[in-house]
C-alpha cells in the first residue's frame, strides 16, 4: 500500500478530523494517549480508513448515552432498522462452525435472492476483513462488513441478520461467543457507517437483543426492530 495523500485508504491527522467532526489537536492528543489506532510513518501519523471506521462503531457501543446524544450527525435519522433488515435475508438458524462456514450461511440468502451482485466476491471481501481484525465487537454481536463498500455490489442498502442460538466463537473482543449477526450492506461509506451506527444503538438494549437471540419468527424480528 502506497502512502501518499491521494491514498482512500490511509488518511492524515487533518483528514481523520474531519471524518470524525474534531479538531486536529483532539485527535492528536488522542493518538498520544492510544485511544484511536494510529501509526507514525516518516513522523507523521496515518491512520487505515477501514481501522478508524470500524474503531468508531466499537466506541458507539461503549460510549455513555450523555455523549452519543452529542454525537447528532452521527446519529441514524433515516433508513429505519426495521426496513433495512430485509425479511429475505434473515438466516434465524445459522450454525455454529468456522469463521468462512458461518459467514457463507450469511451470504446465502444474498445469494438466492439476488441481492448481491457477486456473492464470492462479497464473501471474499468479508474473510480478508476478518483476518485484518474481528467484526465482533462483544456483548454476543459481530458485524460483518467489506473494508469498503463494494462497487455495484447492492441495488440499495439492507442488513443481512443471523441469528446462532447456540453461539460461535468468532475471536469477540471480549472473549464471549456470538449471537447476532448483522452483515452490513451498503452502497457507500456514508451508509455504511450510518448501518454502524444503527446496529450499535439497537444493541445499547440488553433485553432487546436477548428477545431476538431468542426469536424463531422473522415477524417477530421486524417487531423487534421497530
Amino acid at each position: 500500500m502506497t502512502l501518499d495523500a491521494h491514498n482512500q485508504e490511509v488518511m492524515t491527522v487533518m483528514e481523520v478530523s474531519h471524518y470524525l467532526k474534531l479538531a486536529e489537536k483532539t485527535v492528536l492528543r488522542m493518538v498520544q494517549r492510544g485511544e484511536i489506532p494510529a501509526a507514525k510513518v516518516a513522523s507523521q501519523w496515518r491512520f487505515l480508513r477501514p481501522v478508524v471506521r470500524d474503531w468508531l462503531a466499537g466506541q458507539m457501543q461503549t460510549l455513555p448515552e450523555v455523549k452519543l446524544d452529542s454525537m447528532a450527525n452521527l446519529q441514524p435519522k433515516t433508513l429505519p432498522l426495521h426496513e433495512v433488515v430485509r425479511p429475505e435475508l434473515i438466516t434465524l438458524k445459522v450454525s455454529p462452525g468456522a469463521k468462512e462456514q458461518v459467514l457463507r450461511q450469511l451470504v446465502e440468502p444474498l445469494k438466492k435472492t439476488g441481492f448481491a451482485a457477486n456473492p464470492s466476491l462479497l464473501l471474499d471481501n468479508l474473510l480478508e476483513r476478518e483476518r485484518m481484525m474481528t467484526t465482533a465487537v462483544g456483548h454476543g454481536i459481530a458485524i460483518p462488513h467489506p473494508r469498503k463498500p463494494l462497487k455495484a455490489m447492492f441495488s440499495e442498502p439492507a442488513i443481512a441478520l443471523g441469528i446462532c442460538k447456540k453461539g460461535v466463537d468468532f475471536e469477540a473482543i471480549d472473549d464471549q461467543r456470538v449471537h447476532l449477526f448483522f452483515l452490513i450492506c451498503a452502497t457507500r461509506e456514508a451508509i455504511h457507517l450510518e448501518l454502524m451506527a444503527k446496529v450499535a444503538w439497537f444493541s445499547r438494549s440488553p433485553e432487546r437483543m436477548r428477545a431476538l437471540m431468542a426469536t424463531s419468527s422473522k415477524k417477530k424480528v421486524e417487531s423487534l426492530l421497530s
